[in-house]
């Protein structure tokens, strides 16, 4: 495949007639691996929640608890884990259309896209 000729300011001013919303920005910032420490706390908190849940119900099933606590547990974890699972994929949805419409206004492919994103800011 040819290389295009697409300057850094091209790029610029594409990417900036897309930019991300507040729903995949707080994903992003929250959630992903590039996450600064500073912006851990909500992902932390949830990562201990799901895995205090987990070990109650774990544990419960274990020692014979209650079928009630063990139920109230288990569907507590289901639900924000599937909010959180659920969230996470809307995102990156929404943020690979996004990239999708960049690219296009580029006249790029995704793969040339991500070369010239690292190009210019990798």
């Amino acid at each position: 495949m040819a290389e295009t000729k697409v300057t850094k300011r091209q790029f610029d001013k594409a990417y900036n007639t897309y930019p991300p919303n507040k729903w995949v920005k707080f994903a992003y910032k929250h959630f992903s691996k590039e996450t600064e420490k500073k912006d851990l706390k909500l992902s932390n908190t949830l990562v201990f929640i799901l895995l205090g849940l987990f070990l109650v119900g774990f544990f419960g099933t274990v020692f014979n608890a209650p079928r009630a606590l063990i139920g109230t547990v288990t569907i507590t974890y289901s639900i924000i884990l599937s909010v959180l699972v659920l969230y996470l994929f809307s995102a990156i949805f929404m943020n690979n259309r996004r990239l999708k419409k960049i690219a296009k206004l580029l006249g790029v492919d995704m793969k040339e896209y991500n070369r010239l994103a690292t190009k210019f800011y990798g």
